[in-house]
């Protein structure tokens, strides 16, 4: 049920974050429905193959969805699947997506393709060990491994959970693609990261991929609403936090040189590390 309700709303979140940078540039921009009609649009498209590339090609926008789908299915946002270590299961399905479109990328043997398979891959490296360890402190400090029976913010957690939150903001930056990390908008190759591996993709393959970076913001503000104390509100209010502050910091804020990127993701690993040694050392205590 998460996984559907992810991705009904994945284009509604991206079409009404362009009409709100739009806004805040003083254009009129594009309606906030307007991904749903690009989707659409694209899927109606003929696709094209490269020359000499193989099915993986038109596998991988396949399985890219499918991995957000089912990583989708682990956040109780909405009654789902769960168990012990179910988190370690959904940051594992996100990668498996992006595995097999860096493989595509470098399927097609474009120059820019295996840039930004290259460049994307090292984001993920830089990313992931800090969102393993946010989501494992959260668990222990919440008694269970379970997404479903992690505990809200609290007094007793504050600290831990802050450190935490911190790693999994940087995360969804990085994983999403989004400034200062990358620029969604960028028309320039030679500073593309993820959108230089979809250069080849056109029509429905594009659609695909299109969606399931779409529903990947959203799994990661589901994560951090995990950790909010609102109850039922978390996930909606983490999304119009989410909403305003992408908004406000890619039409303000500006690209990060790319050597300094591992600069900004040390904060991502530091902030985890940091919060599963509150838990170890509180329990001691």
């Amino acid at each position: 049920m998460s996984a559907l309700l992810l991705l009904l709303l994945a284009p509604l979140f991206t079409g009404s974050l362009k009409w709100l940078k739009a806004r805040l540039q003083n254009r009129r921009g594009p309606d906030p429905f307007y991904d749903y009609k690009n989707l659409f649009k694209l899927w109606r498209k003929a696709w094209i193959r490269p020359q000499g590339s193989s099915p993986l090609f038109l596998l991988a926008p396949v399985a890219s969805l499918l991995g957000v789908g089912l990583a989708a299915a682990f956040l109780p946002v909405l009654p789902g699947v769960s168990f012990a270590g179910d988190f370690l299961v959904l940051v594992y399905l996100l990668n498996l997506g992006r595995f097999f479109q860096v493989l595509a990328a470098l399927d097609t043997g474009s120059a820019f393709g295996g840039q930004g398979s290259y460049r994307e891959s090292l984001v993920s490296v830089l990313a992931e060990p800090g969102t393993v360890l946010a989501l494992g402190a959260a668990g222990l400090a919440s008694g269970s491994l379970s997404l479903a029976a992690f505990t809200p913010l609290s007094q007793e957690n504050a600290l831990v959970y802050t450190l935490a939150l911190v790693a999994l903001s940087l995360a969804l930056l990085a994983e999403g693609a989004r400034l200062p990390v990358d620029d969604p908008t960028t028309h320039l190759e030679l500073t593309m990261i993820h959108e230089a591996q979809l250069l080849d993709h056109s029509g429905p393959l594009l659609a695909l991929y299109e969606l399931s970076a779409g529903m990947k913001l959203l799994v990661y503000a589901g994560l951090i609403a995990l950790l909010l104390p609102f109850g039922p509100l978390s996930f909606p209010a983490v999304l119009l936090l989410a909403w305003l502050a992408l908004g406000y910091l890619e039409t303000y804020g500006v690209r990060l040189r790319y050597l300094r990127l591992p600069d900004l993701m040390s904060y991502n690993t530091l902030s985890g590390i940091l919060a599963v040694l509150g838990v170890v050392l509180r329990f001691r205590i």
